[in-house]
C-alpha cells in the first residue's frame, strides 16, 4: 500500500485538479470539433486539446528557458503543481520519477529521418524526454519509463507501488503525458475508430472514441502522513495487476479474459481489506466508447461478480488521453472518493449488452464508511489490461496511528535464477526470415509482424522449445521487455505514409505496431500466456534496472517465472537477449553482475 500526497491535472478543462474536477461535476466536456487542416490532417476530428498559449504562459513562470517541447513543458508544470501540495524534495535521491507515455514527442519525427537517422539526443526518444523532466528538478536517479499502450498510466502506478514497497525510495513521482499530432490522429482514423461526435461510453449508440491531450501527476509516499487542512482523508493505492488477453494485438477478448483476471487479482490478493460490494463505491472503467472495448469490460465486470457496483467512464469529458489516461482518471476518481460521490458516465442513456451492469447516469452521493474503495480499469493494444484498487480512510487520529504502525515493507523477493537464455543478432531482415525457416515453424502470422515482434517471437521459440506444456494456458509467466528506441523503426515507416497529403495513405497494419509492447502481446498469443506483460524504455542496456524490475514483478503473487528481454530493432541494431527467470535453484543466479557478463 502506498499513499497519494499530491496530484495535478493539465487538460483542456483546466490546469489544476480542482479546475478539472469541478468541470466534470458541472458536466462540461473539453472535447471540441476541429476542422480539416488542423495538424495538417485532411479530415476533421473531435478531440480535447490543451491551450498551448496558456501552457507557455504558465511555464514561463517556472523557467525562462525555451528549449523544451510543449509535452515536456506540460509534464514539468504538472509535476511542479502537484508538489505544491506534496512539498517533497524532488532533487532527493530517495525520490523516483516514473514517466508514463505512449508516443511522447512523436510529432518531432520527420519524414527524412527514415533515410538520415535520428539525432541520438533527440527528444523523440522516450528516455530523453524522461531524462529532461527529471533533470529539470535536479533529480539524480535514472527515471523509469513505462510505455505499455493505453494501460501505461496504470502500469506506472504499479511500478511506483513496487518501488516504494521495496524500500528503495520514499517517494515516487508518476507523471503521465501525451499530446496529439498528425501521427496519432491519422492512425486512429485509419482504424475508423474515431467518433464524429462527443463519444458515448457504454451507450447502445456508441460509435467510436475521441482523443485527448493531458499531463497528469500523482506523487506517492511510502509512509502515511496526516492529510492537509483541505481534506480529511488519505487515499492509498492498495493493489494493482496487469494481465494479458493472449487473444489479439488490436482487438479485446470477447470474454474480457485479461481484464477479468486483473480484477480477480486486486479483489482477492491483499491482506489489508476484505473487499465487499458495500465498500466498493464505484468502478472507473476504461470506457472508450468503441463497440468491442465496452462489451469486453462489461463481460469482465459481470464475471467478477461486480454487476451491481456503479460504473462510469470519463472519456466523454477528456477524450482518450493515452499514456496520461490512467493517471488522470485515477486522480478524478480519487477526488470523487474524497467527496463520497459517484460521478456520471456522461453521454450514456441506455445499454444493450447481453450482460447488464450498473452504469452511473447521474452524479450521486454514496453512503459513508470508515474505508471506501474504488477500482480503476484500463485496457490497450497488445492485449494488455490493468486494474487498480484504491482506498480512502477518513482522518481519525487513532485510525491513522494504527495504520501507520501496521504499515511495513513487503519482504524482499528471494534469490532468482536464470533457467534459460539466448542472444540473437541479425544483419538484415533476410537473415531473420532464414532463421525462422530453420526452426521449421508453421506460423504464417510471423511475416505480418514488425521487427521487434519477430525478434521476440524467435527468441521465445528457442526459450520454450523443450517445454512440453508451453501451449497450455498460463497466468504464472510474466513477459517484461526493455529497449532504447521504443518502436521507432515502425514509427518512421508509418510517418512516411502520412507526410505528404498528396500521397496520403495511413496504414492501420503499420500503426498497430507503433507501440513497443506489441511484441509482448505476440509472445503471449503464441504461448497462451495470460500473465503480466510490460514494456520499459531505457537509455541503454541497463542491467540494474532490468534486474530490479524483474525481481519486483515477483511481488505479484501469481508470478512464478518471468520471460525478460532486451530487444532492439532500429537502424543498424537487430538484436534480442532473452532470459527465463524463476525462483527455483539453478546454476546462474539472476544478478546485475551475471547479467552484464551474459550480455557482453
Amino acid at each position: 500500500m502506498i499513499y497519494k500526497i499530491g496530484d495535478n491535472i493539465i487538460s483542456s478543462l483546466g490546469f489544476t485538479t480542482e479546475e478539472n474536477f469541478n468541470a466534470v461535476k458541472q458536466g462540461i466536456s473539453g472535447i471540441k470539433h476541429y476542422d480539416a487542416g488542423t495538424f495538417d490532417l485532411p479530415e476533421a476530428f473531435m478531440a480535447s486539446l490543451i491551450d498551448k498559449k496558456k501552457l507557455n504562459d504558465e511555464f514561463v513562470k517556472l523557467s525562462s528557458k525555451n528549449n523544451y517541447t510543449n509535452l515536456g513543458k506540460a509534464a514539468i508544470l504538472s509535476v511542479s503543481s502537484a508538489n505544491k501540495e506534496a512539498q517533497i524534495d524532488l532533487s532527493n535521491k530517495k525520490t523516483l520519477f516514473i514517466l508514463s507515455t505512449t508516443k511522447g514527442n512523436i510529432d518531432l519525427l520527420e519524414p527524412e529521418t527514415c533515410h538520415c537517422g535520428l539525432d541520438p539526443q533527440s527528444p523523440v526518444y522516450l528516455w530523453k524526454t524522461a531524462e529532461t523532466i527529471a533533470d529539470f528538478f535536479k533529480n539524480p536517479n535514472t527515471p523509469i519509463i513505462v510505455s505499455n499502450a493505453c494501460i501505461s498510466g496504470a502500469a506506472a502506478q504499479i511500478a511506483a507501488m513496487r518501488e516504494l514497497e521495496s524500500g528503495n525510495y520514499d517517494y515516487a513521482v508518476v507523471v503521465g503525458v501525451d499530446f496529439l499530432s498528425k501521427f496519432i490522429i491519422s492512425g486512429f482514423q485509419s482504424f475508423k475508430a474515431l467518433s464524429p461526435e462527443i463519444c458515448r461510453p457504454f451507450d447502445k449508440d456508441r460509435d467510436g472514441l475521441n482523443l485527448g491531450e493531458a499531463a497528469a501527476t500523482i506523487i506517492f509516499s511510502r509512509d502515511i502522513r496526516q492529510p492537509d487542512t483541505r481534506r480529511k482523508t488519505v487515499i492509498s493505492l492498495v493493489a494493482g495487476a496487469i494481465r494479458n488477453d493472449a487473444t489479439h494485438i488490436s482487438a479485446p477478448s470477447k470474454t474480457g479474459e485479461g481484464s477479468f483476471r486483473a480484477l480477480k487479482y486486486v479483489l482477492s490478493n491483499n491482506s489489508q481489506f476484505s473487499i465487499l460490494n458495500s465498500q466498493l463505491l464505484f468502478i472507473n472503467a476504461h470506457g472508450t466508447a468503441t463497440p468491442y472495448n465496452d462489451v469486453m469490460e462489461v463481460n469482465a465486470i459481470v464475471r467478477a461478480g461486480l454487476e451491481k457496483v456503479p460504473v462510469n467512464s470519463l472519456k466523454a469529458f477528456f477524450g482518450h488521453t493515452l499514456g496520461a489516461a490512467g493517471v488522470l482518471e485515477s486522480i478524478i476518481s480519487m477526488r470523487a472518493l474524497e467527496e463520497n460521490i459517484v460521478l456520471k458516465s456522461m453521454n450514456f442513456n441506455e445499454q444493450d449488452f447481453e450482460n447488464q451492469i450498473n452504469i452511473s447516469k447521474e452524479d450521486h452521493a454514496s453512503k459513508s464508511h470508515i474505508s471506501n474503495l474504488f477500482i480503476k480499469m484500463m485496457s490497450g493494444f497488445g492485449g494488455v489490461n490493468a486494474a487498480l484498487l484504491f482506498s480512502d480512510m477518513k482522518y481519525e487520529t487513532n485510525l491513522m496511528s494504527q495504520v501507520s504502525k501496521s504499515h511495513v515493507l513487503k519482504s524482499q523477493v528471494s534469490n532468482l535464477f536464470i533457467k534459460n537464455h539466448i542472444r540473437l543478432s541479425f544483419k538484415n531482415s533476410t537473415e531473420i526470415s532464414e532463421f525462422y525457416y530453420s526452426l521449421k515453424i508453421d506460423y504464417p502470422k510471423f511475416f505480418k509482424m514488425d521487427g521487434l515482434s519477430k525478434l521476440g517471437f524467435l527468441a521465445s521459440e528457442m526459450i520454450f522449445k523443450d517445454d512440453k506444456n508451453r501451449f497450455a494456458p498460463n497466468e504464472n509467466i510474466a513477459v517484461i521487455c526493455f529497449n532504447s528506441s521504443s518502436s521507432l523503426d515502425i514509427d518512421t515507416q508509418y510517418q512516411a505514409t502520412i507526410c505528404d497529403n498528396e500521397n496520403y495513405f495511413p496504414s492501420p497494419s503499420l500503426f498497430v505496431y507503433t507501440l513497443p509492447n506489441i511484441v509482448t502481446g505476440e509472445i503471449s498469443i503464441r504461448n497462451k500466456l495470460f500473465g503480466e506483460t510490460s514494456f520499459y524504455i531505457c537509455k541503454e542496456f541497463d542491467a540494474r534496472q532490468i534486474v530490479e524490475t524483474v525481481k519486483k514483478a515477483f511481488t505479484d503473487k501469481t508470478v512464478t517465472a518471468v520471460l525478460a528481454a532486451w530487444i532492439e530493432y532500429f537502424e543498424e541494431k537487430r538484436e534480442v537477449f532473452m532470459m527465463l527467470i524463476d525462483n527455483r535453484k539453478g546454476d546462474d543466479e539472476f544478478t546485475e553482475e551475471k547479467l552484464k557478463k551474459l550480455y557482453k
